[in-house]
Parts: C-alpha cells; sequence; structure tokens
C-alpha cells in the first residue's frame, strides 16, 4: 500500500531536496506537476523486493536505507539517501529485478512521484535522464565502498561512519534512530550498538535519548570514524554532479 500523500501545490516543501532545487525551471515543471509530499515513519516500506514500479522518493528532511535482502529474511544496508538524491522501484532494479528494498530509516518529509511519470520526464528531458544516471550511480558507488568497509573496518568505526554520513545527506546533527534498526542496517547486534553508544557519549561525542542520537563534537566523531565516511564525499553526490553539468557552458 502506498503511503498517504498531498498534492505539492507551492513547490516550496520539495525544494528543499537538493536534485530537485539543482533542475532547470523547465526539467523541474516536468516533475513538480506529478509530486506529492509524505510525512513518513520510520520503518516504513517504501519498496519490497522485485516492486520495480514503485515510485521515486525525494528526502526532504528525512533518510531512506535501500537494503540488500538475505535469503534468511535479514536487510543489510548498501546505501541511504538524504536531500543529495533521490531513490526508487525504477531506479534501484534491474529488468531481473535484483532483490533490494528501500524503507525510511529516520522518519520526515518525502517527495513522492510516480515511477512511470518519472520515467517519462526522463524520456523528455535530458536534465532529469542524467538525474536519473547519477542517483542510479549513487547507489552503486555506495554499495561497492559499504562492502569494502563492512569487510574491513571494526563495528565502532562503521557506526561512526554512518553516523558522520547521515548526519551530512540529513544536514543535520540530530538523528532519530533506534539502536535495533542501526544494528540490522550494519549487520552486527543491537547489544553492540548500546556499548558503543554509551562509549561515544562518555566521550562526550554524541548524546543519545531514547531513540534520538546528538553529535556533539563532529570533529570527534569523525576522528572515531573509518575513513569510508570521506571515500565518496559531496563531489559524488548526484545533486552536486546535477549542478554542475546544468550550470556547465553549452558547446
Amino acid at each position: 500500500m502506498q503511503p498517504d500523500c498531498k498534492p505539492d501545490l507551492s513547490g516550496e516543501s520539495s525544494a528543499a531536496n537538493r536534485c530537485l532545487s539543482a533542475l532547470s525551471p523547465a526539467a523541474a515543471s516536468l516533475l513538480r506537476r506529478h509530486l506529492t509530499t509524505c510525512m513518513l515513519r520510520e520503518g516504513t516500506v517504501l519498496w519490497a523486493p522485485g516492486s520495480s514500479g514503485a515510485g521515486v522518493y525525494f528526502p526532504i528532511s528525512g533518510l531512506m536505507s535501500i537494503g540488500c535482502v538475505l535469503t534468511n529474511g535479514e536487510c543489510v544496508e548498501v546505501g541511504s539517501i538524504g536531500r543529495e538524491a533521490c531513490a526508487g522501484g525504477v531506479l534501484n532494479f534491474s529488468e531481473s529485478g535484483f532483490p533490494t528494498m528501500g524503507a525510511v530509516q529516520v522518519g520526515g518529509d518525502f517527495a513522492r512521484i510516480p515511477g512511470a511519470e518519472f520515467l517519462r520526464a526522463a524520456s523528455e528531458s535530458e536534465e532529469v535522464k542524467m538525474l536519473l544516471t547519477f542517483a542510479r550511480d549513487w547507489i552503486s558507488m555506495q554499495a561497492q565502498q559499504l562492502a569494502a568497509c563492512n569487510a574491513i573496518h571494526s563495528a565502532d568505526r562503521r557506526f561512526c561512519r554512518w553516523l558522520v554520513q547521515s548526519s551530512r545527506r540529513m544536514e543535520t546533527t540530530t538523528l532519530h534512530a533506534t539502536q535495533e534498526s542501526i544494528a540490522s542496517l550494519l549487520g552486527i547486534r543491537r547489544t553492540t550498538v548500546t556499548f558503543i553508544a554509551q562509549t561515544l557519549q562518555q566521550n562526550g561525542i554524541i548524546e543519545y535519548r531514547r531513540g534520538k542520537i546528538t553529535i556533539v563534537d563532529v570533529e570527534g566523531l569523525q576522528a572515531a570514524a573509518c575513513d569510508c565516511c570521506n571515500a565518496i564525499d559531496r563531489r559524488y553526490w548526484p545533486s552536486t554532479r546535477l549542478s554542475q553539468r546544468s550550470h556547465a557552458p553549452q558547446a
């Protein structure tokens, strides 16, 4: 069942997504005429494995997680999407229906467009087509980086990396996420997340209360994270690449 969304009549809320704001007025209008906005809670499933017809979501104040569903039913994160990008069934599925799923990791506002309308706009606008390509590239880059990160780095450094990257993509130092959800995404035990969070809090790096994580010492958190948190930075964000291409001089 699709979330209950309302028409984005003013366009002001969807403009908070960096990809939408990076588009030219002409390209943006192709999407905005079909956009609706939703307030979605943590854990909301946006698309399930095989649901290639699902809509495309543009986070405004929330955070999406894209996970790979294993044969035992567990889901491990292969990428996250904040205001810098968009994601959805038509962007993150191949013809063979690769078993990924999208869910809300941090609740907030999202703009949504039906997948068919997004593809139609991509066929009419080179900018929207670039957005589609950049969004797919972004997930692919994250998946490759996380594969290496999960194989080499310790749980505490990966936890800090997740906090740093999530904070950057949401552009806030306050995140609402439960220990259970973070543990599931990182593929570690909840008790491990609890221990790591307590240690970081004792060291004055974060404050954690009832599913609310506040980053107190940004530099300290970055120092505690693995170097993967800077491996794919803002230069690779779809919104950055789109802005550079959209405003590049035409030959």
